[in-house]
């Protein structure tokens, strides 16, 4: 095991190559469902449309704030974990402008803070498990290309011919280098595991509540699965955050 994790760094590229090959080699072009802006409960709530898919987004901007405390109490210098809960921030206002009034082009603001806090999360585990200044440009060019994404997502959907592949590459692969690089350094940081284990079920648990979003609605006649999913979502970000709060404790480590 130790030989390999001198070999992680180009485990990772190889892996990310992989995808990127195997997104744009093998699929053709996803378009955006045109049923995807269609939610279960889209009642008004003190005359706020689509009331609660819009104020269920507030366990991201109270995780966002809780990383803010941590930061300015601990004295952190890390321009990623600034970068990671601002994104975290932020995506509770770009969810809630979006729920508010769902179409394409507001949800270009759910996307954009969304790829901060993508790219941002993986670039922090880099720097904890291997290396502080590599991470840092890994940040800066997985975050252009997360921008981008968005971006020319949003230009092929204008066009009749919406792509999100490259999208979904930035959403899902820093997932995947995560799990690649727990495997490989097993032995290390452990005390992290039982938060990011529980982060990751809890988001698995928001994407289920998603995908059943109306038999949920169906079910409780007041709150839909998409709601419950920005709440076990906001729940599996408090754990990123705890996580954080642990590497901190631990080992003083911005």
């Amino acid at each position: 095991m130790k030989s390999l994790q001198n070999h992680t760094p180009k485990i990772l590229l190889l892996i990310s190559i992989g995808a990127f090959l195997l997104v744009f080699m093998g699929m053709q072009p996803i378009a955006q469902d045109i049923h995807y802006h269609s939610f279960a409960n889209d009642n008004s709530i003190f005359g706020i449309a689509n009331g609660w898919n819009v104020l269920s987004n507030i366990g991201f901007i109270l995780c966002g704030i809780f990383g803010f405390q941590l930061i300015v109490k601990h004295n952190i210098k890390s321009i990623i974990l600034w970068a990671l809960f601002i994104g975290i921030f932020l995506t509770g206002f770009g969810s809630a402008y979006y729920h508010y009034n769902p179409n394409n082009q507001t949800l270009v603001w759910d996307r954009l803070p969304m790829t901060i806090v993508f790219t941002a999360f993986f670039a922090q585990l880099y720097s904890w498990y291997l290396s502080q200044k590599t991470a840092f440009y890994i940040w800066i060019v997985s975050l252009i290309i997360g921008i981008f994404s968005v971006s020319y997502w949003q230009y092929t959907e204008s066009i009749g011919k919406g792509d999100l592949r490259l999208y979904a590459i930035v959403q899902f692969l820093p997932m995947i280098l995560i799990v690649a690089i727990l495997f490989i350094h097993s032995k290390e940081n452990i005390f992290l595991w039982k938060p990011l284990s529980i982060a990751i079920i809890w988001y698995v648990i928001a994407k289920f509540l998603e995908h059943y979003d109306q038999t949920i609605f169906d079910f409780t006649r007041t709150i839909s699965g998409h709601q419950f999913k920005h709440i076990t979502a906001s729940i599996a970000t408090f754990y990123i955050v705890l996580m954080v709060k642990k590497q901190v404790l631990f080992y003083k480590i911005d």
